[in-house]
């Protein structure tokens, strides 16, 4: 392996790229339901708790964790943990959309034959999310009666469903440059295709989240990288195979980590604001 740093520091730069898609996908949404919500604290709001995923079953408690964060600051945790789950929703459909787009033979693989399944899975959550804003206001109705709560939060306008299918597909395929330049800047060749990489991060990304029992998917997202790359013939071993994975998993979390810790050091996660909560803010 002979390292190409150039590389290495551009992979960076996309990632952090890819973040500002994703938060700014998040924060329309939750824009799109009446609250003021600038972008640097959105990018704090998403940036803290994604800590929360390097704990046991850290996947479910994000979403409280931004809620918690989201009332702190005067935003309506209602709305920042629904546009969170909406979110999550899209982001785990469109991976799976964009992985059967750059590889259906390796996703399949990695799928242990079941990914003709998880289209359909993908496709169907796709139908479900395009109809939500029309079953919404039964929804609420229904959670106003089982919890005894006024949630008083608007109807989904239907474009926040577009844009966060947009963000999101538009985040997987940064995520994939991203990766091609890691891997050809660790490696020190350039091998495999675009298309490839995107494939092959996304239907590992999902298959490691869908992990949720793990910290941030930690080991499913790695076995599959792994089984991927020799799939697709990236590497020329699965020595390589491992390094890249073990790479791959130090890199994005580095890249995680550090604003996280800028924004706790700053005081961004939890200074309250002067506004006042607009809906279902939980006292």
């Amino acid at each position: 392996m002979h390292p190409r740093w150039g590389l290495i520091a551009l992979s960076c730069v996309v990632v952090l790229a890819t973040y500002g898609v994703l938060i700014e996908t998040w924060r329309r949404i939750v824009v799109t339901w009446g609250d003021a919500l600038p972008f640097s604290d959105a990018a704090s709001l998403w940036f803290v708790s994604n800590l929360v995923r390097y704990v046991p079953y850290g996947s479910l408690l994000q979403i409280g964790t931004l809620a918690e964060l989201a009332r702190r600051r005067r935003i309506s945790p209602i709305a920042a943990a629904g546009a969170s789950v909406i979110n999550v929703a899209v982001n785990i459909a469109t991976g799976f959309i964009v992985a059967l787009w750059g590889g259906f033979a390796a996703l399949n693989a990695l799928a242990n034959g079941h990914a003709a399944l998880g289209a359909w899975g993908a496709a169907i959550l796709v139908l479900a999310l395009l109809l939500l804003p029309n079953m919404l206001p039964s929804m609420l109705v229904l959670l106003q009666r089982v919890t005894g709560r006024e949630l008083a939060l608007r109807v989904l306008p239907r474009r926040a469903i577009y844009v966060s299918l947009f963000g999101n597909v538009a985040a997987w395929m940064l995520y994939g440059v991203a990766f091609e330049l890691l891997v050809r800047g660790v490696l020190g060749r350039d091998v495999g295709s675009a298309p490839e990489y995107i494939a092959l991060w996304a239907g590992a990304y999902v298959i490691g989240y869908l992990a949720f029992l793990l910290p941030a998917g930690v080991g499913a997202r790695e076995l599959a990288m792994t089984n991927g790359l020799g799939i697709l013939h990236i590497v020329a071993n699965v020595g390589e195979a491992g390094i890249i994975a073990i790479v791959a998993r130090l890199w994005l979390t580095v890249l995680e980590i550090i604003p996280a810790l800028i924004y706790l050091a700053r005081g961004a996660g939890v200074r309250p604001q002067a506004t006042t909560p607009r809906d279902g803010s939980i006292p």
